[in-house]
């Protein structure tokens, strides 16, 4: 097919899904719960560094909520398979509406680092597993050949979140640093209203592995494990990015508060890469869908190695903008690489390991960040942004070559099967 007839069914494609009033429910539904998670890392971070006086304090909270949301994904995943959804997300949300009064009166009260990262970590337990339950309700909306323009989207709209959420952040702390947490619990109060709007789900009637017991065996192999290991990678890049920006602007002698307008600019320009990837038609298989998403991560880690060099607001901007072309597309393969080669009655908890993930990236690279501000520089809290990344790139391409010859294929098989709706 010529370029002009793949860029003329990609945005066919598009039309239609934004045609579809269950597609516009679950848009609406979904977007407090992304703007929270996009808004919380920097929320943390300022809390911290207002309460305690130390950004590497700040780190060290945005730390604990990754890795509290990490190690409760897979369970709260696999509990969101075997519940009703929407209905599973109520308690979740309401709790996560109290933490962030609790955490907002805290720093307030300037509590001691241990009372924070208990705080801290709980707020990354509560919620963890919302954004697979969201994805998990796609196939249960949409028809098999909408999921792949729908995944391509659903990058977008997260980077359309992070385009929002740091620069509010950034605003409300110019007020207090608290304000930000209870922006977010005021959004989980508003998506319990949203969430009537959806569709019920029962759970699957039949499951691979029935109960609430997790085995991540079956996920941490072929393609899937290949989808988290990269995820892991973008997790300590951003993680450190997120971390490492806001001393660094303090050390060139800016304001904290503007990361938030570099991070929008980062999200519009990952927002319009990710438009662009979307008009196109997916690649013919899961193998090559793989190596185009290798290459995006290699383009994101090389073009942020450059920041660790820039002395100047606009240096660091024009970097960051040009990484952040890559960064949608390269989320939109890998979650539909993930969905292809998930069992339908194990879309939640996969994609709550997919969630998981990201936030043990974000824990690490905030602890780096933190470990680097103690004993380096805000400059070189910087390094790990486009080294991991870059690396990861190269190990997972040679993993992909070690892998079974019949593996890809396998799992390209299934998606083409899932494509024309039928059973893999």
């Amino acid at each position: 097919m010529s370029g002009k007839g793949q860029d003329e069914g990609g945005l066919r494609a598009q039309r239609t899904l934004w045609a579809d009033p269950g597609w516009r429910r679950w848009v609406l539904a979904s977007l407090f719960p992304r703007l929270g998670g996009a808004m919380m890392p920097f929320a943390l971070l300022l809390v911290g560094e207002a309460a305690l006086g130390s950004f590497a304090s700040g780190a060290w909270m945005t730390s604990a909520y990754a890795v509290g949301a990490a190690v409760a994904s897979p369970f709260r995943g696999r509990q969101m398979d075997r519940s009703p959804l929407p209905g599973a997300l109520r308690t979740p949300l309401l709790m996560q509406a109290l933490l962030c009064g609790a955490m907002a009166l805290a720093g307030a009260a300037r509590a001691p680092l241990p009372v924070l990262l208990l705080l801290s970590l709980l707020l990354g337990v509560v919620p963890a597993g919302l954004a697979g339950a969201y994805r998990a309700l796609l196939p249960s909306l949409l028809s098999p050949h909408q999921m792949a323009p729908a995944f391509a989207i659903d990058a977008v709209l997260i980077e359309v979140a992070w385009m929002g959420g740091p620069p509010l952040v950034g605003a409300l702390a110019l007020v207090h640093p608290g304000l930000s947490l209870a922006a977010i619990g005021a959004g989980a109060l508003v998506t319990l209203g949203a969430n009537r709007w959806l569709p019920a789900r029962a759970p699957p009637p039949s499951s691979t592995l029935p109960g609430d017991k997790v085995s991540l065996r079956p996920m941490l192999r072929g393609m899937p494990l290949l989808v988290y290991v990269s995820v892991v990678a973008c997790g300590v890049s951003w993680g450190a990015v997120d971390t490492a920006l806001p001393p660094r602007l303090v050390e060139m002698g800016s304001r904290a508060e503007l990361w938030g307008g570099l991070s929008a600019l980062l999200s519009v320009t990952s927002a319009l890469g990710g438009l662009i990837h979307a008009s196109l038609l997916r690649p013919a298989s899961a193998a090559r869908a793989l190596w185009r998403a290798l290459v995006f991560q290699a383009l994101w880690g090389g073009l942020l190695l450059p920041t660790v060099w820039m002395n100047s607001f606009l240096g660091l901007g024009g970097w960051l903008a040009a990484a952040g072309l890559f960064l949608a597309p390269l989320v939109g393969l890998l979650t539909y690489l993930l969905q292809q080669s998930l069992p339908a009655d194990r879309q939640a908890e996969g994609f709550a390991l997919y969630g998981a993930c990201w936030a043990l990236g974000i824990g690490a690279g905030s602890a780096l960040t933190a470990l680097l501000l103690h004993h380096a520089s805000a400059r070189m809290a910087l390094v790990p942004t486009g080294i991991v990344p870059l690396m990861t790139a190269v190990a997972v391409a040679l993993m992909a070559r070690a892998l079974r010859p019949g593996r890809l294929r396998k799992d390209s098989e299934v998606a083409q099967t899932r494509d024309v709706g039928g059973e893999p």
